[in-house]
């Protein structure tokens, strides 16, 4: 049987407007700002059925800590006669996670379980995942990055009245990067602006914006696997400024080269990306990624790759040449 696809945690907004309350709310991923919001949301919705302050927890946990803690102050009755409110933050550090098992097949109608995990979530064919997830309290939240980012942000536009372009929009995703929380923050910053000075011109505004994006390797890989040198090498400056060390840049940009050249082999013999990703060992996202590599997936390409790779590292370690110059010669002899 196919496992069914995890729910967005946008849902939960629509859930609750049809009157749709689960016992227990299981958000996971790394977008922190929708999952912040998400909590915000809930405690605000929850509220008027909240008839005492004791009945709302909020707990950190610690790395190791036992999750019976957790279930006994769930499965205890509120307080106030209401419902009780428990949120439980950073989930990823609980031991035996499978302990929930026994909890979600009968919770309680009087607590409101909810449970936040800063990662990715773990497969959904072990539990406690699989049945969260078939239960419906499974949600996600993901970053979000092009179309996707730009229809969110123009929508937080809207409710701020801000009116900018498509183009203007894209402009200041590049200048402050794609975390949600710093556009939140730099939007705020320009709508308070503006209330003084409607008529101000976009470039006027743009000058209020702090630059504030980084890179990650992962998007210096995107960029040499589309070949484009110009933004492989503002990547890996900005990488390097950023202090991180040569020897770690050439060594997953090899990481890189060599999936893809077994990513070749693995299509040829027709597997699903999950076979496929499962058989390499790394993450379904990654190889999809490591397939989207249009100029790369190429056998030569791929040779003359792994030889500057070589050339590099052997630089950096028997030269005093500058990792910028080293970096330079690297992606010139991989894409020029």
């Amino acid at each position: 049987m196919a496992i069914k696809s995890t729910k967005s945690v946008n849902q939960i907004i629509q859930e609750i407007k049809k009157g749709i309350f689960q016992p227990v709310y299981y958000l996971c991923g790394n977008d922190q700002y929708s999952l912040g919001a998400a909590v915000d949301y809930l405690q605000k919705q929850l509220a008027p059925q909240i008839n005492s302050e004791f009945d709302k927890e909020i707990i950190a946990v610690e790395k190791g800590e036992d999750i019976n803690r957790i279930i006994d102050l769930a499965l205890a009755f509120p307080f106030g006669g209401g419902k009780k409110l428990l949120i439980i933050k950073n989930f990823e550090n609980i031991n035996s996670k499978k302990e929930l098992i026994n909890y979600l097949e009968n919770p309680p109608d009087f607590t409101i379980l909810v449970i936040l995990q800063y990662a990715d979530k773990t497969e959904l064919n072990k539990e406690p995942f699989k049945l969260l997830n078939e239960k419906g309290y499974l949600y996600e939240a993901m970053e979000e990055s092009g179309e996707d980012l730009v229809n969110w942000l123009t929508n937080r536009m809207k409710k701020l009245n801000l009116n900018f372009s498509e183009e203007q929009i894209r402009i200041i995703i590049e200048i402050v990067g794609e975390n949600k929380s710093l556009l939140n923050s730099q939007l705020d910053k320009i709508a308070d602006y503006l209330i003084s000075k409607p008529d101000a011109e976009f470039e006027e505004v743009k000058k209020l914006i702090n630059p504030t994006k980084t890179y990650t390797i992962f998007d210096l890989q995107d960029a040499i696997g589309v070949g484009n040198i110009a933004r492989a090498l503002e990547i890996s400056f900005n990488l390097l400024d950023s202090n991180m060390e040569i020897a770690t840049l050439i060594n997953m940009i090899s990481k890189y080269v060599s999936t893809i050249t077994q990513t070749i082999e693995l299509m040829r013999m027709n597997l699903s990306d999950r076979e496929a990703s499962s058989k390499l060992g790394i993450s379904w996202f990654y190889y999809i990624n490591c397939k989207k590599a249009k100029f790369l997936l190429n056998e030569s390409r791929l040779r003359k790759a792994a030889k500057a790779l070589y050339e590099a590292d052997l630089a950096v370690k028997t030269t005093q040449t500058e990792p910028k110059d080293i970096v330079t010669q690297l992606l010139a002899k991989i894409i020029g």
